[in-house]
Protein backbone atom coordinates (compact mmCIF):
# COMPACT_ATOMS: atom_id res chain seq x y z
CA UNK A 1 0.00 0.00 0.00
CA UNK A 2 2.80 2.85 1.35
CA UNK A 3 4.30 2.05 -2.69
CA UNK A 4 0.95 3.07 -4.42
CA UNK A 5 0.20 6.20 -2.00
CA UNK A 6 3.69 7.35 -2.89
CA UNK A 7 3.04 6.82 -6.63
CA UNK A 8 -0.24 8.97 -5.86
CA UNK A 9 1.26 11.49 -4.44
CA UNK A 10 3.87 12.01 -6.70
CA UNK A 11 1.52 11.79 -9.61
CA UNK A 12 -0.44 14.87 -8.11
CA UNK A 13 2.94 16.82 -7.09
CA UNK A 14 4.01 16.11 -10.06
CA UNK A 15 0.57 17.98 -11.81
CA UNK A 16 0.12 20.59 -9.56
CA UNK A 17 3.92 21.34 -9.56
CA UNK A 18 3.47 21.98 -13.44
CA UNK A 19 0.47 24.11 -12.35
CA UNK A 20 2.91 26.33 -10.44
CA UNK A 21 2.27 29.81 -11.73
CA UNK A 22 -0.89 29.08 -13.78
CA UNK A 23 -2.38 32.14 -12.28
CA UNK A 24 0.82 34.59 -13.22
CA UNK A 25 0.70 36.11 -16.65
CA UNK A 26 4.00 37.23 -17.05
CA UNK A 27 5.10 33.68 -16.85
CA UNK A 28 2.43 31.73 -18.89
CA UNK A 29 0.46 32.79 -21.88
CA UNK A 30 -3.27 32.89 -20.70
CA UNK A 31 -4.17 32.00 -24.05
CA UNK A 32 -5.55 28.08 -23.06
CA UNK A 33 -4.03 26.47 -26.06
CA UNK A 34 -0.88 27.51 -25.39
CA UNK A 35 -0.94 26.49 -22.00
CA UNK A 36 -2.50 23.26 -23.25
CA UNK A 37 0.26 22.84 -25.46
CA UNK A 38 2.88 23.48 -22.90
CA UNK A 39 1.37 21.10 -19.83
CA UNK A 40 0.84 18.18 -23.08
CA UNK A 41 3.63 15.92 -21.36
CA UNK A 42 2.74 16.18 -17.96
CA UNK A 43 -0.27 14.57 -18.98
CA UNK A 44 1.28 11.90 -20.91
CA UNK A 45 3.50 11.44 -17.88
CA UNK A 46 0.21 10.96 -15.91
CA UNK A 47 -0.92 8.64 -18.28
CA UNK A 48 1.50 6.50 -18.33
CA UNK A 49 1.94 6.08 -15.29
CA UNK A 50 -1.82 5.26 -15.09
CA UNK A 51 -1.16 2.41 -17.60
CA UNK A 52 1.53 0.79 -15.85
CA UNK A 53 -0.28 0.60 -12.25
CA UNK A 54 -3.33 0.50 -12.69
CA UNK A 55 -5.40 -3.00 -13.22
CA UNK A 56 -7.63 -1.92 -16.58
CA UNK A 57 -4.75 0.91 -17.71
CA UNK A 58 -2.94 -1.31 -19.63
CA UNK A 59 -5.90 -1.50 -22.67
CA UNK A 60 -4.60 2.00 -23.10
CA UNK A 61 -4.87 5.37 -21.35
CA UNK A 62 -5.42 8.01 -23.08
CA UNK A 63 -2.48 10.57 -23.42
CA UNK A 64 -5.12 13.78 -22.14
CA UNK A 65 -6.47 12.42 -19.22
CA UNK A 66 -5.44 14.99 -16.62
CA UNK A 67 -4.93 17.86 -19.38
CA UNK A 68 -8.15 19.57 -18.92
CA UNK A 69 -7.80 19.79 -14.96
CA UNK A 70 -3.93 20.79 -15.97
CA UNK A 71 -4.98 23.74 -17.72
CA UNK A 72 -7.68 24.69 -15.67
CA UNK A 73 -7.83 28.11 -13.40
CA UNK A 74 -6.87 28.34 -10.63
CA UNK A 75 -4.06 26.33 -9.66
CA UNK A 76 -5.55 22.79 -7.65
CA UNK A 77 -2.98 21.54 -4.38
CA UNK A 78 -1.60 18.79 -4.41
CA UNK A 79 -4.55 17.36 -2.23
CA UNK A 80 -7.29 18.12 -4.67
CA UNK A 81 -4.44 16.61 -7.55
CA UNK A 82 -4.83 13.40 -4.91
CA UNK A 83 -8.49 13.26 -5.35
CA UNK A 84 -8.63 13.72 -9.76
CA UNK A 85 -6.07 10.92 -9.80
CA UNK A 86 -7.38 8.57 -7.50
CA UNK A 87 -10.51 9.13 -9.17
CA UNK A 88 -9.24 7.70 -12.84
CA UNK A 89 -7.04 5.38 -11.13
CA UNK A 90 -10.67 3.46 -9.43
CA UNK A 91 -12.05 4.41 -13.35
CA UNK A 92 -8.81 2.25 -14.10
CA UNK A 93 -9.77 -0.64 -12.04
CA UNK A 94 -7.57 0.59 -9.59
CA UNK A 95 -3.96 -0.08 -8.17
CA UNK A 96 -2.63 -3.12 -9.71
Amino acid sequence: MKKKNTLLTFIAQACSYAQEHIDDADAWATDPASREELLQCVSYQAACFLSQNTVDGGGGVEWDIVLEDLTAYPKKSVEAWCVIIQTNVDYFGGWK
